[in-house]
């Protein structure tokens, strides 16, 4: 199967085993590990747990839920990353390195998006969580906190932590992160092949 960020969100659609599928394929595509990367199988883990939160009945996937819940505390306790399933995390996400990684549950990510080591999503002292857009990149080190919003193709460089929205195509670094630059929209990351996924 061959990636194309372009065309991952409308293929995957919502299916969580289309998303695994895109999260395999760029992971092949883009880590130096592979399927074998401690970001890969934490993304397995969340696509399972995200799917047994809207399977029913409910009493009859609970066992099922009981067994994930415990391999994802021990999975963090090793990885130190920890993807709530209760977040909505799009097709085609990259986490290329072991580290500390958290993932509030009200996060929304989009599609063909990608966090480093040592980054929080979601947590802030204001209600409501973060709106990340397809094709972002998130440095090491960078925290996305409370409700904003960060647009398509955005660049949260390294160490920057953001607290206020994030115009599309907007490379920001600092604390609080500040606009540094606008570049053109994201390129996907494979050049498309064959029009999309397959």
């Amino acid at each position: 199967m061959r990636y194309d960020g372009n065309a991952v969100k409308a293929w995957a659609g919502a299916s969580q085993w289309r998303a695994w599928r895109a999260d395999l394929a760029r992971a092949m595509a883009r880590s130096r590990t592979g399927c074998f990367s401690e970001g890969f199988w934490a993304l397995t883990i969340y696509r399972i747990q995200h799917s047994l939160l809207h399977a029913r009945p409910a009493l009859l996937w609970l066992p099922a839920r009981i067994v994930m819940a415990v391999v994802k505390k021990l999975f963090s306790m090793i990885t130190h990353i920890n993807l709530d399933p209760h977040a909505e995390i799009g097709p085609g996400m990259l986490i290329p390195h072991v580290g500390p990684i958290q993932v509030f549950p009200w996060a929304r990510i989009g599609a063909d998006c990608a966090i480093h080591h040592v980054c929080t999503i979601g947590a802030g002292s204001r209600p409501g969580g973060p709106v990340i857009g397809d094709h972002v990149m998130l440095g090491c080190h960078s925290c996305v906190l409370g409700p904003v919003n960060v647009g398509d193709g955005a660049r949260i460089g390294a160490g920057a932590v953001v607290v206020h929205d994030v115009p599309p195509g907007a490379t920001v670094v600092g604390v609080p992160a500040r606009v540094a630059r606008v570049h053109p929209p994201a390129v996907a990351d494979c050049a498309p092949t064959d029009g999309g996924m397959r």
